[in-house]
């Protein structure tokens, strides 16, 4: 019996040139510095569904949205949102919902300890807020929106 041995390194699969280079393609997402703690956060404080609209508002909602009229987030206002988010404080067992705006602003809406509903509107600018309980509403720049958060925490 005689047998064939092969001399030489042959393999049926050969690597494609666009993947032998060491740049990154445009597909593949290089996330901002302090992204992941951000992802966290968002994790922690609003859980996967929150987190997944987040996610669907910041990369899937374009100019025209809705009724045509709807504006893409605007990144002030999601920065405004994670500075609230950082020092915000909510009640236990009281997850609080998120919704894009249609001027591109970010709600965050939640239940106080008693029931009653708050509700934090996110604009370049700031936040405009309203608490129930209180039955007040009011504006804040994006400079104070940590002191409004400890505030609409007690």
């Amino acid at each position: 019996m005689t047998s064939f041995i092969p001399t030489g390194h042959f393999s049926p699969y050969r690597v494609s040139d666009d993947l032998r280079e060491d740049r990154i393609g445009p597909a593949v997402h290089v996330p901002a510095p302090g992204e992941a703690d951000r992802e966290q956060l968002l994790l922690t404080k609003l859980g996967p569904r929150g987190w997944g609209r987040l996610h669907h508002f910041r990369h899937y909602y374009q100019p025209g949205w809705g009724e045509r009229h709807g504006r893409q987030l605007s990144p002030r206002a999601l920065e405004g949102f994670f500075r609230f988010l950082a020092a915000a404080k909510f009640p236990a067992g009281k997850v609080p919902s998120i919704f894009l705006t249609d001027s591109g602003g970010l709600e965050l809406a939640w239940e106080d300890a008693d029931g009653k509903a708050v509700q934090v509107e996110f604009t370049s600018q700031g936040a405009e807020f309203y608490v129930a309980a209180k039955e007040t509403e009011g504006q804040a720049p994006v400079e104070a929106l940590a002191q409004l958060a400890a505030q609409l925490a007690v």
